[in-house]
């Protein structure tokens, strides 16, 4: 590996012997080339990383990598070579250098050409990823539609992310319209649901109040068959014939529907003739009057609690004779306490149950002795006089045993009501389909309180279901309702809702969202599109007008600034190497290529563009925001030398030949403003323009010459030492009075940091060298010297080069700093 320390900070070699070895560089523009490129100051890879092939400032890192085991050393602020051309210029032969590269060449007949492959463009003005491959294949119009879709999309994305305030204020739209929109539909759906919600409790409720209008229809004239009973005479004997048990008793524990029961014999009781058409007159005049044919279909009445007398279908018979208050049936004992023992008040209402094929309610009205009794008590003597010992046989006949509770009662008569019959006459299941609604009808079983008396528990839990829609198993607490109304049965509770996927939602709500979140996401995306076409029109206006100054042509104001010191930058290109001709088009690439490098270091350095005219090129440091004179100076200065090394040692055009070009540097009071309204541009005049174009004009090929003033400047800076050396032949120089020039020739932060010494540290990728004292006092990732970002810092520990060093990279050996930065030991 070869070591270059020509004049770079690390130098040793004296400038006399690098003269001379630059001075046989230069004899001859084909070798200058290949020569200067082994002695480069800018990095020490090999001449051969400088490829012909491709852009060099492309494959500046690539060749970093490539090159095993290369130490790099800068020569941004050292560019002494080429300093015996003994102004062999372009523009000092009085040739220019563009009228000997288009010589051969028409303006016009020469645009088409094989485009560089940096080229951003192609002639047709898409970008140059779109026209890649061999010419003589062209892309197909729809390849050429994607790629361009592609790089709009790939530039768009690149400048959210360089303005986050895009991204945000775009996001803050799409969300603010996005909520205001939910805010909108959820307020609808709201509405919405509030409708249908209020249509189920309607439909809920009405459906309640006419089964319990129904309900009282059918069973109260069961009070007036209870009255009839007591009054009219016509079954008082019943009670007395049947007994008590075990009187007429004629079977135990016989098994029945439900449970077993006790039988009793009630033939020649309860099927006389007369008692028969007294009951089946009384049932007929009830139906006809209260209009019940069809809904209630069974009487009967239980005299002594035994089954005795029934009516069904318009005729009279008699009944099983089951004796309800001692068999061992779970519904019959829970109906004879209920009514006697617990005395329910009212009408005791049971079902609905499948008796057949109808599904029944049926209902139970308690019949108490209808006085004390006390008078029935007393045995009558038989002599006729007055008064008598109470008997025990009267008191039992009034009495009922009921499971070993003795009850002062005469029985009980109830009927059996349609339930069936009733929900087909109430429409109920047309009245939810009508509005588009399920539901689950039910009697409240569970949360009963236990202490009062009805039907409820093991034996009435499986029936609390009274009537269902043929969905309502779907239904849920998310999807519907519950409405709670009162009836002769107890507690109904309705559940009512909607089983389809979209709940109480409307079919809308679905796609109302997804257009919310559509329009939202495309009003957020036109946000972007607006912000990110303002802020590319703003970037490109204020890149070519600082920002006060945009401020007033807005108002239709002057613009006009007056700066007492200022610094101006001039280069122009004057020769390149190798002699080959070159189109109009090549040439407008190598520059577009060349002066888009040195904005990007001028960026860096805080220097102001001015403007490119022609070739020449030209910044201003001090304006538009003012600085000090001394500070500006410095940041010119240094912009100068890291143009010019960049040039130096960087720069190639696509046939591999070099660029080279002169520099003048000056600080003088200046003028700067907008001139005319069409097409402004911010302009300087005075002194200090004049004098830099002269010194510009007056330079050398690839030196920087600089004004007394600005060298007056830097001499007194504190943070940088610059090497300065006194032009001699002022022949040619255009200045005022008896002023001397200077050229520029290197600078960094300390005198020690001028030579590479052990314990000096190189800053990685940039190559400036720092001493153990300026390393620790510049200890950011920014180098002082060219402001590029520092990757890592290399400890030398070796010594001193004097002069290029040969070494092979096997003798290096490699350690650990203090810091984690690799050390390279020369040998």
């Amino acid at each position: 590996m070869k070591l270059v320390g020509g004049e770079n900070r690390g130098r040793a070699a004296s400038n006399d012997s690098l003269n001379e070895a630059q001075d046989n560089t230069s004899s001859n523009s084909s070798r200058t080339s290949s020569q200067e490129l082994a002695t480069s100051h800018w990095t020490s890879v090999d001449s051969v990383t400088r490829s012909r092939s491709k852009s060099p400032w492309k494959e500046k890192r690539r060749a970093s990598h490539e090159t095993v085991g290369s130490v790099t050393l800068a020569g941004t602020a050292s560019i002494s070579n080429d300093s015996s051309s003994k102004g062999g210029s372009s523009w000092a032969s009085g040739t220019n250098i563009w009228n000997r590269l288009l010589s051969s060449d028409s303006v016009w007949d020469s645009l088409n050409v094989v485009h560089n492959e940096d080229d951003d463009l192609d002639e047709d003005g898409l970008p140059q990823e779109i026209c890649h491959g061999h010419q003589s294949r062209r892309p197909s119009g729809l390849s050429i539609v994607c790629l361009s879709i592609w790089y709009e999309i790939r530039h768009f994305c690149k400048t959210v992310y360089t303005h986050p305030s895009i991204l945000l204020s775009s996001l803050a739209v799409a969300a603010l319209v996005a909520g205001l929109g939910m805010w909108a539909i959820t307020t609808e759906r709201d509405a919405y649901k509030s409708t249908q919600m209020a249509t189920a409790t309607f439909v809920a409720k009405e459906t309640a109040m006419y089964f319990s209008n129904e309900f009282k229809r059918a069973f109260v004239p069961l009070y007036s068959l209870r009255e009839a009973v007591q009054h009219s005479g016509y079954f008082d004997e019943l009670a007395t014939k049947i007994g008590r048990e075990p009187n007429l008793m004629m079977g135990h524990d016989v098994e029945v529907p439900g449970g077993l029961a006790n039988l009793r014999d009630i033939g020649g009781i309860c099927d006389d003739e007369e008692v028969l058409q007294n009951w089946e007159d009384l049932l007929d005049a009830s139906t006809t009057e209260n209009d019940l044919d069809g809904l209630i279909v069974r009487y009967r009445l239980m005299p002594k609690n035994v089954a005795c007398l029934e009516y069904k279908k318009g005729k009279a018979m008699m009944d099983s004779g089951m004796d309800m208050s001692n068999s061992d049936h779970p519904f019959w004992k829970m109906v004879v306490e209920d009514l006697f023992v617990k005395r329910w008040k009212g009408l005791h209402v049971f079902g609905p149950f499948m008796a057949g094929d109808q599904e029944t309610f049926c209902t139970h009205l308690g019949i108490w002795n209808k006085d004390s009794n006390h008078r029935d008590w007393v045995k009558e003597v038989e002599d006729g006089g007055g008064g008598g010992a109470l008997s025990l046989e009267n008191v039992l006949d009034d009495h009922v045993n009921i499971f070993g509770t003795e009850v002062e009662a005469w029985g009980f008569v109830m009927n059996y009501l349609d339930w069936g019959e009733m929900k087909k006459r109430s429409k109920i299941y047309e009245r939810f389909a009508n509005v588009g609604m399920d539901f689950c009808l039910t009697r409240r079983e569970e949360d009963i309180d236990p202490t009062l008396s009805g039907p409820k528990g093991e034996p009435t839990k499986q029936f609390a279901h009274l009537a269902s829609s043929e969905n309502a198993e779907l239904l849920n607490d998310s999807n519907s309702i519950l409405i709670e109304t009162e009836s002769l049965h107890g507690i109904w509770q309705n559940r009512v809702g909607i089983t389809s996927a979209n709940g109480w939602n409307p079919e809308w709500w679905g796609p109302a969202v997804a257009s919310v979140i559509v329009i939202s996401l495309l009003l957020g995306l036109l946000t972007a599109s607006t912000l990110v076409k303002s802020q590319l029109h703003r970037d490109l206006v204020e890149s070519m007008i600082p920002k006060k100054a945009i401020k007033k042509l807005q108002r239709n104001q002057t613009v006009v600034e007056k700066f007492n010191l200022v610094t101006v930058f001039y280069a122009d290109v004057v020769d390149i190497s190798g002699g080959s001709n070159m189109s109009s088009v090549q040439v407008m690439n190598m520059l577009n290529n060349l002066f888009s490098n040195l904005d990007r270091i001028a960026k860096r350095h805080g220097v102001y563009k001015v403007e490119t005219v022609g070739n020449r090129y030209m910044v201003v440091g001090g304006a538009p925001e003012q600085e000090s004179a001394r500070a500006a100076a410095k940041r010119v200065v240094l912009f100068a030398l890291d143009a010019m090394a960049f040039v130096d040692n960087m720069f190639l055009t696509k046939d591999g030949n070099k660029l080279f070009i002169r520099a003048g540097i000056a600080s003088n009071p200046a003028v700067g403003g907008c001139v005319g309204k069409a097409m402004p541009r911010y302009c300087f005049f005075g002194d200090a323009v004049d004098v830099a174009s002269k010194m510009e004009r007056s330079s050398k090929k690839m030196k920087i010459q600089c004004s007394e003033v600005t060298y007056s400047l830097l001499q007194d800076s504190n943070s940088m030492k610059f090497v300065f050396t006194k032009r001699m032949d002022k022949k040619d120089v255009e200045v005022k009075g008896d002023q001397d020039t200077y050229w520029i020739e290197r600078a960094s932060p300390c005198e020690k940091c001028f030579d590479l010494a052990q314990g000096s540290w190189v800053l990685n990728p940039c190559g400036h060298v720092l001493c153990a004292g300026c390393n620790f006092k510049h200890n950011l990732n920014v180098c002082p010297t060219c402001r590029c970002k520092v990757d890592d810092r290399i400890e030398w520990k070796g010594k001193s080069p004097k002069k290029t060093v040969d070494f092979d990279i096997d003798d290096v050996e490699i350690g650990d700093s203090d810091d984690g930065s690799v050390i390279f030991q020369s040998p």
